[in-house]
């Protein structure tokens, strides 16, 4: 009999709603899809062919009076939501996905796969890739040069579905034609009134065996040699195909340019010949996306290669490098399959590149498989049977990195053009702070920004924050600071005498002299303030009152969200930053070295800002320094040491 089939669990353990193999791609599931799915068809690659695997993505729509065994499937879901009525989100879940199956047709993602071997052993119980794919948890037996080790990924498609349910047809390379449904569930009681298992079948009900040759649905069955994939009651966002394409473009660019891939998305075809276009239109203005500058790097004539041909006993590694000043400053990792894996940062030199490593060596890709997650997008040594040894292999592999890198930063030194002005107006790429990390960047992943929490001195009765415009205020701060006649206490970042800056924020009783946002009286200019304070300071006429006026408070939200900067004296250690924020206002700012898993405090000697003197706590926290809302500012700063290297900025946060 072929039918739906949810095994009893003999009253054992209770499956619910929260599959951790789905949970795991549920976060970026387009990405997880399309990375999952070309792995596996690219690992399928039939032996000894010279043409590319395609992959095709389809939207097909099917009558709901055809879903196979319809009237089982749904008295399915409606145990379910009657065993779960009381848990909320379950229920959801289940009333979502009986008005799916209540519509007229039933919305499929098909995906296709030529050239492969398809899913052999359909016929041959537990062996094979078949029983893998389908009945299998947490297992692979795939080989060295394959991309996937956990047997997880088959759990992608899943988070695309309404209905967590995909059929699978298949026509191997002897013949054989299978089809088998898999729907990962809830346990609830079957017809019997027993609790069952999570996951069902449509197939054979007795051993729960596929459905094989002539007995399958026109609509599912397979002509070529290969597999389709059938996601039911697709997720369709709006947007779908472009997450799709652009997952491709960033994470199988080496295999298309390489003829190992063709991936077909809707209408649009992706294969070596129109990669440039697609590229362009897709990624190439996109600051969260790097498969262009990689491609550049892979396929210019200019680009650097590098080849060890037995690297640690592992076999070969190659990397291509490409200089330019509107690089990334990023190295993609990539195995043999033609995956990238991870972008690799954090690079100590001021060499701007984009860069290619790929493991091409046979053993170095059965190393580097055991020792990423199941979403294959990191290398942790942890991982490894002996983490000692694998951390050993990648601080080398990663040294060999560096050195290829400096290498052309000692010897092919890009020089920049900068006309007056014009690099304020160009930030780097990928350095966007509102999107990147604050101060820190963990090796070969997006960081999480992370704010630091900001503290200062002030003396009672003393405005908490010292303005740069002034340099007789700030001489005299320091003075102050000298003889040890500042009574200090750390405290947050608190607006502690905004009444005492009320009480004068109208002086001389003129009209319209009330304080705007920026501690600035109506009518007169920040500018006329400079002036006046300078005026003041000449004359020795300033008294303690309005000097405290000088001193507006800190913005407490004032965040960075573009940064810039660039050695322009590289004897002294002197360097120019500009930076954009968000709003206008005082803040502080640090300034690290970028290093190969992280940042280290830089020392800073000094810092100017309008010619002034900024003051530097500790040799690290810079501050206060002016904002201006939709204005570049400029910081000019000299390391204690005189080094030339790459630094990061960021602000402190209050």
């Amino acid at each position: 009999m072929i039918s739906w089939n949810f095994p009893s669990n003999n009253y054992g353990q209770v499956t619910g709603l929260n599959d951790a193999g789905i949970e795991t791609f549920k976060g970026n599931p387009w990405d997880s899809l399309a990375r999952e799915i070309n792995q596996n068809s690219c690992d399928a690659r039939l032996k000894g062919s010279i043409e590319p695997v395609r992959v095709e993505f389809e939207v097909k729509e099917m009558p709901t009076a055809e879903f196979p065994a319809k009237d089982t499937f749904i008295h399915v879901l409606r145990q379910s939501l009657d065993y779960w009525k009381d848990n909320a989100k379950t229920a959801s879940f289940f009333e979502q996905a009986l008005n799916v199956m209540k519509q007229d047709t039933i919305t499929f993602l098909k995906i296709s796969d030529y050239n492969t071997t398809g899913l052999t052993g359909a016929d041959q119980g537990h062996q094979g890739g078949w029983h893998n794919l389908i009945k299998s948890v947490g297992s692979s037996n795939k080989d060295s040069t394959a991309g996937g080790s956990f047997g997880i990924g088959k759990h992608a498609p899943f988070a695309c579905s309404n209905l967590r349910t995909v059929f699978y047809s298949t026509k191997d390379v002897s013949g054989i034609e299978a089809f088998q449904g898999v729907a990962k569930l809830v346990t609830h009681h079957n017809s019997q009134g027993e609790p069952t298992q999570g996951t069902g079948y449509y197939g054979r009900i007795e051993r729960n065996d596929p459905v094989l040759n002539q007995e399958i649905n026109a609509f599912f069955r397979r002509e070529e040699v290969g597999t389709d994939i059938f996601i039911a009651g697709f997720n369709a966002e709006e947007d779908w195909e472009k997450k799709v394409i652009r997952s491709v473009l960033e994470s199988f660019f080496v295999a298309i340019i390489d003829q190992k891939l063709i991936v077909k998305v809707g209408e649009i075809e992706i294969n070596a010949e129109t990669l440039p276009g697609i590229l362009e239109q897709h990624t190439k203005n996109e600051a969260d996306y790097l498969s262009y500058q990689y491609y550049e790097a892979y396929t210019l004539s200019n680009t650097k290669k590098f080849v060890v041909n037995n690297f640690e006993g592992l076999g070969e590694i190659r990397m291509y490098i490409l200089p330019s000043k509107d690089a990334p400053k990023r190295v993609a990792m990539v195995r043999s399959t033609g995956m990238k894996i991870f972008d690799k940062g954090s690079f100590r030199n001021p060499l701007r590149f984009s860069g290619v490593l790929i493991a091409e060596g046979d053993e170095i890709n059965d190393f580097l498989r055991k020792i990423e997650p199941p979403t294959h997008t990191a290398w942790e040594a942890e991982r490894h049977d002996d983490p000692d040894y694998a951390k050993a292999v990648i601080k080398k592999l990663y040294a060999w990195v560096n050195e290829q890198v400096r290498s052309i930063s000692h010897g092919d030194t890009v020089e920049e053009l900068d006309v007056e002005g014009l690099s304020e107006y160009l930030p780097d790429k990928g350095e966007d702070l509102s999107k990147a990390p604050a101060l820190v960047e963990v090796e070969g992943e997006k960081g999480e920004p992370k704010e630091i929490e900001l503290q200062m001195n002030y003396r009672e009765n003393r405005p908490n924050t010292y303005n740069i415009i002034s340099e007789g205020v700030i001489q005299a701060y320091n003075d102050e600071v000298a003889a040890g006649q500042e009574d200090f206490s750390s405290v947050g970042m608190e607006a502690t005498v905004d009444e005492e800056e009320e009480k004068h924020s109208n002086r001389n009783n003129e009209p319209n002299g009330e304080d705007n946002e920026n501690g600035f009286s109506q009518g007169q200019s920040e500018t006329d303030s400079r002036d006046e304070d300078k005026s003041d300071e000449k004359n020795g006429s300033m008294e303690p009152e309005e000097k405290k006026n000088l001193h507006p408070k800190a913005n407490k939200n004032l965040r960075i969200t573009q940064s810039r900067i660039f050695c322009t004296d590289p004897v002294k250690g002197t360097y120019k930053i500009t930076m954009k924020s968000n709003e206008e206002g005082y803040g502080y700012i640090g300034v690290n070295i970028v290093g190969e898993v992280g940042g280290e405090k830089a020392r800073v000697r000094s810092a100017e800002q309008f010619g002034q003197t900024v003051i530097i706590e500790n040799e690290v926290k810079i501050g206060p320094v002016l904002f201006e809302k939709n204005d570049r500012t400029v910081l000019i700063i000299t390391l204690k040491e005189p080094l030339r290297c790459a630094l990061e900025v960021a602000v402190y946060a209050n």
